[in-house]
């Protein structure tokens, strides 16, 4: 009977030790996320600067390009309808 009652008294402690552990352990892991919010948010906003750069050092030349490739013909014809206008007035 000792025994059982030995046994039991190990089961508890362990099933306590087990739930001090897990508690410490789930209130460590709360502060550290708590604690650790500024760097995830200032990692957060290099990475949107970062992408932001990417998108204007890539998008940047082919959107001029584009531009360029549109506006110099737009510009011709502007200039043959101007000087044809300019020649009949």
């Amino acid at each position: 009977m000792f025994e059982l009652m030995g046994i039991l008294a190990l089961v508890f402690v362990g099933v306590i030790v087990f739930g001090v552990v897990a508690l410490v352990a789930g209130l460590l892991k709360l502060v550290l996320k708590i604690a650790l919010i500024p760097l995830a948010l200032l990692f957060k906003g290099l990475g949107l600067l970062l992408g932001a750069l990417v998108v204007l050092l890539v998008a940047g030349p082919l959107v001029l390009g584009i531009g360029l490739v549109i506006l110099i013909p737009l510009l011709l014809i502007g200039g043959v309808v101007w000087a044809g206008f300019a020649l009949v007035t």
